[in-house]
Formats: C-alpha cells, sequence, structure tokens
C-alpha cells in the first residue's frame, strides 16, 4: 500500500510541461456559426457595385478607366476614406456627364449599397466570413435608408428646374424631413 500511495499523489499533482510522459492537454472549444460569406465575396460584390455605378455614369474611355481604378482600390482596400472618394468620382462623373432619367435612382442604391458593404468588409479580414445573419440584419435599415433616398432622388428629378414657385421646393424638403424622421424614430424601436 505505501508503495502505491506515491505513485496515487504523482499522478494528482500536475506535471511541469517539458518533461517526458506530460502530454499538454488542448482547450476543446466550438463555436457554431450561421451560414457565411468570405470576405473575398465581399470584397468581389464590392468591385461589382462600382463598375454597375461607373456603368449608369461613365460616358467615354478615360472614365470607364477611372472607374475600374476605383474599382480595384476599393476592392483592395474598402476603407471608409475610400469609398467616401469613389462616391465622391462617381457623384462627379454623374453631374459632367449626365445620363438618363433612371441613372440618378441607381447610383443612389449602389452607391448606398457600397457604403454598406465597404463597411462590413472593412471590419473583416481576408480569410474572415461573414454571417448572412449580420448581412440580414442591416437589411431593415439599408430599405429605410433607401424610401428617403430614392423619394429624394425623384424629387430632384422632378423639380429639375421645373419647380414653379420656389415654396414648392420649401415644402418638399420639409415633407422629406417628415418622412426621414419617421423613419429614423421607427428604426430606434427595439
Amino acid at each position: 500500500m505505501s508503495a502505491r500511495l506515491p505513485e496515487r499523489v504523482r499522478a494528482a499533482l500536475p506535471r511541469p510541461e517539458g518533461l517526458p510522459g506530460h502530454r499538454q492537454v488542448r482547450p476543446s472549444t466550438t463555436l457554431r456559426t450561421g451560414p457565411a460569406v468570405p470576405a473575398l465575396v465581399l470584397r468581389g460584390v464590392l468591385l461589382l457595385l462600382v463598375l454597375g455605378a461607373g456603368a449608369t455614369v461613365a460616358a467615354n474611355e478615360t472614365q470607364w478607366t477611372v472607374v475600374a481604378a476605383l474599382a480595384v482600390v476599393v476592392a483592395l482596400r474598402p476603407h471608409a476614406a475610400l469609398l467616401a472618394i469613389a462616391v465622391a468620382v462617381l457623384a462627379a462623373l454623374l453631374a459632367f456627364s449626365p445620363g438618363p432619367w433612371w441613372a440618378l435612382p441607381l447610383l443612389v442604391l449602389l452607391t448606398h449599397a457600397l457604403l454598406r458593404l465597404g463597411a462590413t468588409a472593412d471590419a473583416v479580414s481576408w480569410r474572415g466570413r461573414v454571417e448572412l445573419a449580420v448581412l440580414r440584419e442591416a437589411t431593415p435599415g439599408f430599405l429605410a435608408v433607401q424610401v428617403v433616398a430614392q423619394t429624394a432622388a425623384v424629387l430632384a428629378l422632378v423639380l429639375d428646374s421645373a419647380a414653379p414657385v420656389p415654396w414648392l421646393v420649401t415644402v418638399a424638403v420639409a415633407a422629406l424631413a417628415v418622412l426621414a424622421g419617421a423613419l429614423v424614430r421607427e428604426l430606434r424601436r427595439p
């Protein structure tokens, strides 16, 4: 019995690392996630969004070159400053070469999607993954902003040099502000 007691004591004591007979036990952790999209796919979608927005505003080869360069830069590094520069360049291209009536609403939609998705892609490493639930959760806010933005775009198209009275523009902007306020209050409710 005395021979077994030291063996039991040695077995109960933790062994220092590096000694023979020591088996290092790694902690076992399980992380359950839902379906996810690789960050590389998000960056590819950013590239497509910039190219799609460029298709609505680029009028010549030089502008297409600028849009393609912007698309690559934004896809490689979706930093907020670069996203803002891309949106500003796309808006400037639309201002310098106005396209069909649908160019403004489409540009509003694509640039807003670019900014929202770019913020998500910037927070994820190249090898990271984003759960679809994260993207799905952002959809109601995106749609609420789009309602206001598309209303403003259509209002801008309708009132473009056609406002019969200056107060009509003021009333339209006030109505848009009320709509925006109502949507923001609705989004803030739990």
